[in-house]
């Protein structure tokens, strides 16, 4: 068989975490099988579909490198194709025209509510009057009233569902335009998709769509449902639970290699660590493994995972990435200072935009120490900076050098490290802790080392 898998997010939003986690897995699927992955936008909900949403579902895909390399699918452009579909089930009896107005149809919900039965409208077996031709109508699926329709989930198993609870769904609005329970089965036919890989809060959609395609004799693809993302309370992800948008991670400062290998992480069980890359996920991902139960959404561990990833990379890119989001503008000397302290620097942070507060004492111009209980200690010392100030000048400014000139200094005057390594932190950084004091004042160069040790508070 040739794999083909489809991501379809409707346009109304910023791209959800949740449907990002449902891209990437139809995306290894396709992969592993050398298939065809493909990206469609359900965007026949003109009223809250925007341009923005759509542009957000491409930088976030793209942000993750699971976007199709094919030409991208618009389902609003295929409206003539359901509605030729939909009068196609109209003419072999298997829909009906409903001309129910807003109050009747109201007055059957109630019904259908307090009955616990599914709504069937009595245009179900009427035939169309001359004078209903001028009124107003919907389309209905006309549902098998007995036996059960099975599905052999890829993920959930089989599952059978008496055909007498399935409502005539809706597939033609009054206005002629087809709802998505309708356009959704015609796209993945007219797209030759083989599996349908979604969310679990579609499962019920999949008894009432399965319809429509063996009415029409057409391939029935396999289905599999993934358990949707909860958070730590376990209730549906929601707002409340943090951000929940994809790109919303991007913009705090997290990796793509850290937010695929969490997402992927959430609901799908590999051996170790590794197996969550990109590369090795495409190698060793099968849909077997898919957790059946809703996978928790935990800050923490994605945290950590960044912390992880960030200390991984090239320090390369995440200087690109420091430049690029904080428009940094640097010379070759600062950006060689800050290349070479930036591996200590992250071992401090788990996401990098808190870098910021890490690195402003390496580039600006004037610094002084703004922590007003840090002036006063500097104010005390500032003798013994001032002497630390003067060895330094004259060292031949190197590592071991610069060592060598500190320890002479303890040596002689009776001190320990704990005596002057503070106060110096204080000067050169305006913190108390920061990396290695020595790597500090080496990479700061003598000239901008001794005009913080000498300046005045």
């Amino acid at each position: 068989m040739n794999v083909v898998t489809r991501f379809a997010p409707s346009p109304t939003g910023k791209l959800h975490i949740g449907g990002a986690r449902t891209a990437i897995i139809n995306y290894l699927f396709a992969k592993k099988h050398s298939g065809k992955y493909l990206v469609r936008i359900e965007d026949t909900d003109k009223k809250r579909s925007s341009k923005e949403a759509i542009k957000a579902i491409h930088t976030g895909l793209n942000w993750l490198n699971v976007n199709s390399e094919f030409k991208i699918v618009y389902q609003s452009q295929n409206y003539n194709s359901h509605i030729k579909v939909a009068n196609e089930l109209l003419e072999k009896g298997f829909a009906y025209k409903c001309f129910l107005n807003s109050d009747e149809l109201e007055k059957l919900r109630i019904k259908s509510r307090e009955n616990g039965i599914p709504i069937k409208s009595p245009w179900r077996n009427k035939r169309e009057q001359d004078e209903d031709k001028n009124r107003k109508f919907v389309i209905r699926l006309k549902m098998p009233s007995d036996g059960v329709t099975i599905i052999d989930d890829l993920v959930q198993g089989k599952i059978t569902v008496k055909n007498e609870i399935l409502d005539d769904m809706v597939i033609l609005r009054s206005d002629k335009t087809p709802t998505y329970m309708l356009s959704s089965v015609v796209d993945d036919n007219d797209m030759g998709i083989t599996h349908i890989i979604r969310g679990d809060d579609h499962f019920n959609n999949a008894f009432r769509q399965i319809q429509i395609i063996k009415y029409l004799n057409w391939n029935i693809p396999y289905y599999a449902h993934i358990p949707l993302i909860h958070g730590a309370d376990g209730a549906k992800l929601s707002k409340r639970h943090g951000a929940t948008s994809l790109f919303d991670y991007h913009n705090l400062g997290y990796t793509s290699e850290a937010m695929f290998s969490y997402l992927l992480q959430l609901g799908w069980s590999a051996k170790n660590e590794k197996d969550y890359s990109m590369d090795r996920a495409i190698k060793l991902f099968t849909l077997e493994n898919v957790n059946k139960s809703p996978a928790k959404f935990d800050l923490k561990k994605l945290k950590n995972i960044n912390a992880k990833k960030l200390n991984s990379m090239n320090v390369n890119e995440v200087l690109d990435l420091v430049i690029n989001r904080f428009n940094l503008s640097l010379n070759s000397e600062e950006e060689k200072r800050f290349k070479c302290l930036l591996p200590a620097l992250l071992k401090r942070v788990q996401v990098y935009t808190d870098l910021q507060d890490e690195f402003d004492w390496i580039f600006e111009k004037n610094f002084f120490c703004k922590d007003k209980n840090f002036q006063f200690q500097l104010q005390k010392n500032y003798l013994m900076l001032k002497e630390i100030g003067s060895l330094l000048k004259k060292c031949e400014w190197s590592i071991q050098n610069i060592k060598d000139c500190l320890n002479n200094y303890i040596v002689e005057n009776s001190l320990t490290f704990k005596d002057i390594g503070p106060v110096l932190r204080m000067a050169l950084t305006g913190k108390t802790n920061s990396p290695d004091l020595i790597s500090i004042i080496y990479e700061l160069g003598c000239t901008i080392t001794v005009n913080r040790l000498n300046y005045k508070y």
